[in-house]
């Protein structure tokens, strides 16, 4: 191992990549890199800005509200980090300052990190300096192969893949009630894209009254009181911590991810795959890398056909309630490709 410099545009107290961000520091360094870490945008709990000072060697965290004074202090940070010289550069986030960054810096191994879909949809969205960092980063790592694949055929350069990191929940025995009620569920950012009102809509279908409808999130769009109309729908707030994800899943029978969002390999995904908690989700991104079985892992080819959720959904209750979704394809997967232990080597591979 060697010096890593890690640079994100933003962290929230919440999300997927954050989540990535959190474990790929700490178990890369319990590997052994010595990591410094610096957030343009840092709007982190207390908590994990404490496990980043413990794990870390050196941490920045930019708090700057205007965009003339985020800029000033990333130049001024760059500069500051230069003299150190690291083995290897990390840069996550999509936006113009990535590329800044790196040519602040100037590592000789400049790797950068691609966690959306990759896809026409999502190429829209870049900006011409962002795909100026997507052509001339020494490596880009995509989360998924289909989402490299895509990139590839667009940026005319060879995408590597691997994974984000995400935490491993374990289970006991999950039996099904005996009344063939069961709870279906999702977790993360409260934002339209996610299909949060897809899933109240489905909550009021008379069909579907034995599915409980849960979500756990936040997001200014929902607060608690908009689901008070739903009576199926059962708002649980936030939950923070590995003890919270645990408690969330373990409430799960499925994991419902109706999304039109440009998803890259969700990590929401990865953590109910690893306690083999089946799952229905969007054809987006990454996400058929990780479909290993049809039973146990469906895929919607998208969710404009209410109808066809619909009976997605209720096929799904059906199987789960007949016994005939295993839960452990799922489990066995996640150790080959996707545990911590699988991932460091990755990681260490392409960065050192």
């Amino acid at each position: 191992m060697g010096k890593l410099l890690v640079y994100t545009t933003q962290h929230l107290e919440t999300g997927g990549i954050e989540s990535h961000l959190q474990e790929f520091c700490k178990n890369m360094a319990a590997a052994g890199a010595e990591i410094d870490l610096v957030v343009l945008n840092a709007a982190m709990l207390p908590e994990t800005e404490a496990m980043y000072r413990k794990v870390c060697r050196k941490v920045y965290f930019g708090r700057h509200g205007r965009s003339y004074k985020r800029l000033a202090w990333l130049i001024k940070t760059g500069l500051q980090v230069r003299i150190n010289r690291y083995d290897a550069l990390y840069t996550n986030g999509q936006g113009n300052s990535p590329g800044l960054f790196a040519k602040l810096v100037r590592s000789k191994n400049w790797v950068h990190h691609h966690h959306t879909a990759g896809d026409a949809a999502d190429q829209s969205s870049w900006s011409d300096d962002y795909a100026k960092t997507l052509k001339t980063a020494n490596h880009v790592i995509a989360c998924a192969r289909r989402n490299a694949n895509d990139m590839a055929a667009f940026l005319k350069r060879s995408i590597d893949t691997i994974p984000c990191f995400s935490r491993k929940v374990e289970l006991g025995s999950h039996p099904v009630a005996a009344t063939g009620e069961v709870n279906f569920g999702y977790f993360g950012r409260l934002i339209p894209e996610k299909g949060i009102d897809l899933i109240c809509r489905l909550s009021e279908e008379p069909e579907l009254k034995d599915i409980r409808f849960n979500i756990w999130g936040e997001g200014p769009k929902y607060p608690s009181s908009y689901f008070d109309g739903f009576k199926n729908v059962y708002y649980h707030g936030t939950y923070t911590g590995k003890e919270g994800l645990t408690n969330a899943i373990a409430k799960l029978d499925a994991f419902l991810l109706l999304s039109t969002h440009p998803e890259g390999l969700p990590i929401s995904l990865l953590e109910v795959m690893s306690a083999g908690v089946p799952w229905m989700a969007t054809n987006r991104g990454g996400i058929a890398d990780i479909a290993c079985d049809p039973v146990s892992t469906r895929l919607l080819p998208n969710v404009d056909n209410y109808d066809q959720v619909k009976q997605a959904i209720t096929q799904l209750h059906h199987d789960i309630v007949a016994g005939k979704v295993s839960r452990e394809t799922q489990v066995e997967l996640y150790e080959q490709n996707f545990s911590s232990a699988a991932l460091v080597k990755q990681w260490s591979n392409k960065l050192f």
